[in-house]
């Protein structure tokens, strides 16, 4: 069965590029490709002026900083020495004290009761002494008398004159009132024995007594005061805690790698967090001569020239010893330290190209800062500006 012919296919013509296109992309191509071998040659192999920078060992003032609070070596918890009733309180918070002014007082009626009590045991004491010595006398008397009786009755009972029964009488007084006379002696002694215990206890009352009226032991300022009238003291509770101003010392805490190079005298300067942007001058006291064993950090002393005009213990600070360097360090200007992907560096100089090293800094001084590795001395360090890595360079202006 003829089922018939496909439809003829219709040809379409083919369009072909001209030589002039061809031409076109070749030098497109040929100038781009210059272009990059350009850049790449100008990025790497065109050297570029740069100023350089030769670090050396040198010794170096520097400026260790660490933390602080106000602190006073000299300060005071006033509390009471015996148990009472608080009766008044004669200062407050911030007012100036002497040493000797009374602060407060505790009720002391009964105390004062008991050493008028003492007292007048003591008074009774000396007049038991004065009437055994007045026994003394009349038994010395006494005992003179039987004396004189035994002497002349004893040379009666020689010769017969005098009976046995008045001999015995005789002695018997005699030895009696020797006894009476001995006795007088320690009476004596027991009566002095007793006043001197009642003065005794009545200085001991006469001092607990004083000890309710609470006196200021120093110069120096109210920074506490922790309890009100009516309020029952017990021996060691705080009452008020004072201060003298002269003591009050800066307590700063530093890393102990900067043991070695702080000593006492040398100068600092101190800024509160309260007073951002004044500084006051201060010197080193002493070194605390003792490291903790968690933060491996120790404590340094400083006095202030001066106070600010607000200022209150614990208050925190931030110190800046200026201290020599232990050995010759290397220092480089804070403008040459550079930062790349998140870590600290320098640009140095490295067979006529740029490179990037990271470096561990120290401790500032002034306006440069301490390197404590990454570079050597006679290394050359750049400017940080416009360098990028293998970058070709020609030094200029190097300092040394």
């Amino acid at each position: 069965m003829n089922i018939g012919t496909p439809k003829e296919q219709v040809a379409l013509p083919i369009r072909r590029r001209t030589p002039f296109w061809r031409g076109v992309k070749g030098v497109l191509v040929l100038i781009c490709a210059l272009a990059i071998v350009g850049y790449v040659a100008a990025y790497y192999f065109v050297p570029t002026s740069v100023n350089g920078y030769r670090v050396t060992l040198t010794p170096a003032a520097l400026e260790i900083a660490g933390p602080a609070l106000l602190d006073a070596r000299n300060k005071v918890t006033v509390s009471a020495r015996i148990q009472g009733y608080l009766k008044a309180i004669n200062v407050d918070r911030n007012d100036k004290v002497n040493a000797g002014d009374v602060l407060a007082e505790l009720d002391s009626a009964d105390l004062a009761s008991q050493l008028a009590a003492a007292e007048a045991d003591a008074k009774a004491a000396l007049s038991a002494i004065a009437e055994a010595h007045s026994d003394q006398k009349r038994a010395s008397a006494l005992a003179e008398k039987a004396n004189q009786d035994y002497t002349r009755k004893l040379a009666l009972r020689d010769k017969q004159i005098i009976t046995e029964a008045d001999w015995s009488a005789t002695e018997a007084a005699y030895h009696q009132t020797q006894a009476e006379l001995s006795r007088s002696v320690t009476t004596i002694a027991k009566a002095s024995a007793l006043s001197a215990s009642a003065e005794a206890n009545a200085r001991l009352l006469g001092v607990r007594l004083s000890y309710a009226t609470i006196k200021s032991p120093l110069n120096g300022v109210v920074v506490s005061r922790d309890r009100n009238v009516g309020d029952l003291l017990s021996p060691g509770t705080s009452l008020l805690q004072l201060v003298d101003p002269d003591s009050i010392i800066v307590s700063a805490r530093l890393d102990e790698s900067a043991m070695g190079a702080i000593a006492a005298g040398q100068n600092a300067v101190v800024r509160f967090a309260s007073l951002p942007s004044e500084d006051f001058a201060a010197t080193v006291l002493r070194v605390i001569r003792l490291v903790d064993q968690e933060t491996r950090e120790f404590a340094v002393d400083l006095a202030m020239d001066r106070l600010p005009n607000h200022w209150a213990l614990g208050q925190r600070a931030n110190v800046i010893i200026k201290a020599p360097s232990s050995a010759p360090t290397i220092v480089v200007s804070q403008s040459y330290v550079a930062t790349r992907d998140g870590r600290v560096g320098l640009w140095r100089a490295r067979n006529n190209r740029a490179e990037w090293v990271a470096v561990e800094l120290g401790y500032p001084s002034g306006d440069r800062i301490q390197v404590l590795n990454g570079v050597a001395a006679n290394d050359v360090i750049l400017k940080p500006d416009g360098l990028y890595a293998h970058m070709p360079i020609v030094l200029r202006d190097l300092q040394p």
